[in-house]
């Protein structure tokens, strides 16, 4: 039971009013408890068959089942949970029964003043023997582990009093000493250590009475046969008044250890033989020289391999071993050819091989590779219990042996390296100095035929973007082939595809890996993602492993130089990229500074000449342009309205030559005429003939001229010079576009902003016939003819007041279903007609003309068509207004076009536009609409407010600011 969990506690009693007074008392208590109360005993063995329970505190007298007869019911099922005896019979007789029934603890129901005081007599209690419970059945636990585990072991464990009788000892003393427990019971550790080593042990046992641990060698002597050396370790057991009251130790048997550093001592002295060894013949004397420390009795041989013949000849043996008759083929089925072939050691009996060779008297042979060298082979005496010492330090042998004899191999091949080396060295400077990778190819094919014996090379080249490898650099009388995916050559693929050098011995079975015809064996190497080397040769094993590390070098070498190489390429890309980006950025920071310079200037402007002068200004102010001009034609004559920069006498030659500009066109807002023109070299280029000389003697280099073009409208067009040729070029092009759309755009503003403070417009009426749109597709299902007297944008749609002769109800139903129609409303109804709020999804007709900037005065949607009356700026081109129109309402026909005065400027100054915000102005027309300003009001502003999808505050908040804004303007004319 963990200790912050509270203590499970089961009470019982068989009078139900007691029992619960006293478990409320016990809830109030602070120890944590967990309280169970019954007055049933029958159910507490219950509980306790559930492991539910950590104390149960049971009255003494109870009719079906007393106190004491509970305790024996729970003890039969947990032996030792705690069990406390509440009892009002206080008598000596009860507590000496419930005594020797191993009841916890008694107390009795009257020795407190209170309820209170006994319950908190019995928390405590309760607590108390569960936790000292629990840590007993850790304890018992922890007890048991240790006896097992120390049952387990194979050392001698044991436990002695002060006088060195034995009080534990674990089964591994019994097995080494031939004694019964009984025996050992009756002696002491003298009668077990031999007599030679009794001084030692008192003097052992002296130092651990002392408070000191010891670890001594000893020898036991057994019941029967020779002493056995022992290493034991004592400790001294203190006792609860901190005293020496015992020793404990553990003992363990030395023989095989011993037996391990005399044989271990052997090899050890073998090893400097080893090291100091100049030959494999040197090492395999060595070798059987120190069999009598693996085994002295048997006998050792090692087994060389003969590759040229596939066979293990013996190389040195111990007396006795006859070499042909132990000659073994290396496929043969014998212990020494199996352990060669497999890698692993093998140990077999004698009498289970399967040949006629004399081993002597042997009863196993164990075969142990040495390496890819040979094989050792020991026979022994398997019946000797020394059988693992004999296979381990046999093992070690062998080891060691591989070891001296691949230290004889790596000096042989460092011999052949440095041969190699040499080869490399005198190149490496080549290499070093090679600044392109054909440069590279010839160096490493010149190389390889200096230091391989083999008649053909080649270096391949990879072609990322074909996916090919392509012959570089040959040598030989060989015509490398190109290889890919589905080519032959599949081995210079593969070779390049892995990225691993691969040796081909023999492609006479596989003629399609060859890396050309005449090649029957080759070595293949990657130059990493550079493409590969080859080296091939007419007959078959023509490649060792020098030749191979040959070519792994030399392509190592040729590797970092291609890297290199190619990183200079990259570096001087990134270099040329990283300068033209900087000038880019430069560029565009000046266009920026520009373009932001302007863009205040034409917040500012309040007319055309404004615009035009603030326009040049700022770009002539950019030492990039040597002249900014901005002009239109009029009567077939170039204006000029603004300037900036060194070209005034230009502008006089231009304007008064009559010479044919060639960057002159008809700027009409629309096609190709719209877009700029541009010079890149005004010296070369033959369309500035006329202005050449001009031109050249003022610096201009390359020119531009820009259409200051905004919807159908073109104010004129803005002409810019530049001092280096090609300065128009791409970003610089696009960003200047999009200045003269916004300096025509501020034009049109400027030119609104005049004719509204004019009080002059242009109307249009425009005839419709079927035209596909929910408002007039609404009138011909309805049979009704709609005026709509007001209109505002809503959420992506339309809201629209109409008004309509007659009853409303086929107008509602017509549009009831609708998916165009969102919302229909009928707004007031009278004798004279009804008049509604519209919202549709979508009106194409009016999109279309509040698109070009035109205000809607007047729509009119009849069963067949309709009309629509708008107001235009006096300058606008009603010819491409009307063909603008057409394009998107083909139906759409002028049928009037007049100048007007507006009347709302007679008591207004400006249009309702100009002075009101866009949701000012919507609210304004839709409480209009909705007879809000009738009296008495036909509706109220909740559902005014409804109707625009805004609340009622945000409504009146609108129209109030209207209102005032509409008074100011109407009051302030008319003092005037």
């Amino acid at each position: 039971m963990p200790d912050a969990s509270p203590t499970r506690l089961v009470l019982v009693d068989d009078d139900q009013a007691y029992l619960d007074l006293l478990e409320t008392a016990l809830e109030r208590t602070d120890t944590p408890l967990a309280v169970t109360a019954t007055t049933d005993p029958e159910r507490v063995l219950d509980i306790v068959d559930a492991g539910a329970v950590d104390c149960v505190v049971s009255d003494y007298e109870m009719p079906t089942l007393d106190g004491l007869a509970l305790l024996d019911a729970v003890r039969d099922a947990a032996p030792n949970l705690p069990f406390v005896l509440l009892t009002g019979v206080g008598s000596e007789r009860v507590a000496s029964d419930a005594i020797d029934a191993d009841v916890t603890s008694y107390l009795s129901k009257y020795a407190e003043e209170s309820i209170a005081a006994l319950a908190e007599r019995v928390a405590e209690t309760a607590t108390d023997a569960v936790r000292t419970y629990y840590r007993r059945r850790a304890l018992d636990e922890h007890l048991a582990f240790v006896k097992s585990v120390l049952g387990a072991l194979d050392d001698v464990v044991y436990v002695i009093d002060m006088s060195g009788t034995p009080l534990y000892w674990s089964d591994a003393l019994r097995d080494v000493t031939g004694y019964t427990d009984d025996d050992l019971s009756h002696l002491t550790a003298y009668d077990i250590v031999s007599e030679s080593d009794h001084e030692t042990l008192t003097a052992a046992l002296d130092t651990v009475r002392g408070g000191a641990s010891v670890t001594v060698r000893l020898s036991l002597s057994p019941r029967d046969g020779d002493p056995v050396p022992f290493e034991l370790s004592a400790a001294p057991l203190y006792g609860d008044d901190g005293d020496v009251v015992g020793i404990a130790g553990i003992g363990r048997d030395l023989t095989e250890r011993e037996r391990y550093e005399r044989g271990l001592e052997g090899l050890q002295r073998t090893t400097s033989r080893l090291l100091d060894a100049d030959d494999p013949d040197a090492v395999a004397a060595t070798v059987t020289d120190a069999a009598e420390y693996v085994a002295p009795d048997a006998y050792g041989v090692v087994y060389r391999h003969d590759p040229d013949r596939g066979t293990l000849v013996p190389a040195a043996a111990t007396d006795g071993i006859d070499d042909e008759a132990f000659t073994y083929d290396v496929a043969e089925d014998a212990p020494a050819p199996r352990a060669y072939r497999s890698g692993d050691p093998e140990r077999v009996p004698t009498a289970s091989i399967g040949d006629d060779r004399d081993r002597g008297a042997v009863d196993s042979v164990a075969a142990f590779p040495i390496g890819d060298h040979g094989v050792l082979v020991f026979g022994f005496d398997e019946t000797d219990d020394d059988a693992a010492r004999v296979w381990t330090l046999a093992g070690i042998l062998a080891a060691n042996a591989t070891a001296a004899l691949d230290r004889l191999d790596r000096t042989a091949a460092l011999r052949d390296r440095e041969r190699v080396l040499a080869t490399l060295h005198a190149r490496s400077a080549e290499l070093s100095r090679a600044t392109d990778p054909e440069a590279v190819a010839e160096t490493i094919v010149d190389a390889a035929r200096s230091a391989i014996d083999a008649p053909e090379f080649a270096v391949y080249r990879w072609e990322d973007a074909a996916g090919r490898l392509v012959p570089s650099a040959v040598a030989g009388d060989v015509d490398p082939a190109i290889v890919d995916a589905t080519a032959d050559g599949w081995l210079v693929w593969e070779a390049f595809v892995e990225g691993k050098t691969t040796v081909a011995d023999d492609l006479a079975d596989d003629p399609s890996r060859a890396p050309w015809p005449s090649a029957r064996s080759a070595v293949v190497a990657p130059l990493g993602e550079h493409g590969v080397f080859v080296a091939a040769a007419p007959t078959p094993n023509a490649f060792d492993d020098g030749d191979v590390e040959f070519v792994d070098l030399i392509v190592t070498y040729a590797t970092s130089a291609l890297e290199r190489a190619a990183r200079e390429a990259r570096l001087r890309e990134t270099e040329d990229e990283l300068r033209e980006r900087n000038t880019e950025l430069q560029r565009l920071n000046r266009l920026n500074r520009v373009i932001r310079d302007i863009t205040g200037a034409l917040v500012d402007a309040e007319s055309r000449g404004g615009v035009v002068h603030a326009v040049c200004e700022n770009l002539a102010a950019d030492d990039h342009y040597a002249l900014a001009w901005i002009g239109r034609r009029e009567a077939g004559e170039t204006c000029v309205e603004a300037w900036a920069g060194d070209g005034e006498s230009f502008l006089d030659h231009v304007v008064a030559s009559g010479v044919a500009h060639p960057l002159s066109g008809t700027e009409t807002g629309t096609g190709a005429a719209s877009q700029p023109t541009v010079v890149d070299d005004v010296l070369r280029d033959p369309t500035f003939a006329g202005l050449r000389d001009e031109a050249m003697r003022r610096g201009f280099r390359s020119a531009i001229r820009l259409p200051l073009c905004h919807r159908d409208r073109c104010y004129g067009f803005l002409e810019l010079y530049a001092r280096v040729p090609k300065a128009f070029e791409g970003e610089e092009r696009d960003v200047l576009s999009e200045l003269a759309a916004h300096t025509a755009d501020a034009l049109g503003a400027v030119e609104r902003t005049e004719t509204l403070l004019s009080g002059r417009s242009l109307e249009l009426r425009f005839s419709l016939a079927a035209t596909d749109d929910p408002l007039f597709a609404l009138a011909e299902r309805a049979g009704r003819t709609l005026d709509v007297t007001s209109m505002a944008p809503h959420d992506g749609g339309w809201l629209l007041h109409a008004s309509v002769a007659g009853e409303p109800t086929p107008v509602v139903e017509a549009a009831t279903g609708r998916v165009a129609v969102t919302d229909t409303k009928v707004v007031r109804s009278d004798d004279d007609g009804s008049v509604f709020a519209v919202v549709v999804s979508d009106s194409p007709v009016l999109s279309a003309f509040a698109d070009r900037d035109a205000t809607i005065r007047r729509l009119r949607a009849t069963p067949t068509g309709g009309t629509i009356t708008v107001a235009l700026s006096p300058a606008t081109d009603v010819r491409a207004f009307t063909d603008a129109i057409r394009e998107r309402l083909p139906n759409a026909e002028l049928s009037r076009r007049a100048p007007t005065g507006d009347t709302a400027a007679n008591a207004l100054r400006h249009d309702l536009s100009e002075i009101l915000t866009a949701k000012q102005l919507q609210a304004l027309r839709t409480a209009y609409a909705r007879g809000y300003f009738e009296w008495p009001r036909e509706t109220t502003g909740d559902v005014v407010a409804d109707d625009l999808g805004v609340s009622g505050p945000t409504f009146h908040q609108h129209l109030r600011k209207a209102l005032g804004r509409l008074l100011d303007d109407a009051l302030e004319m008319s003092t005037r």
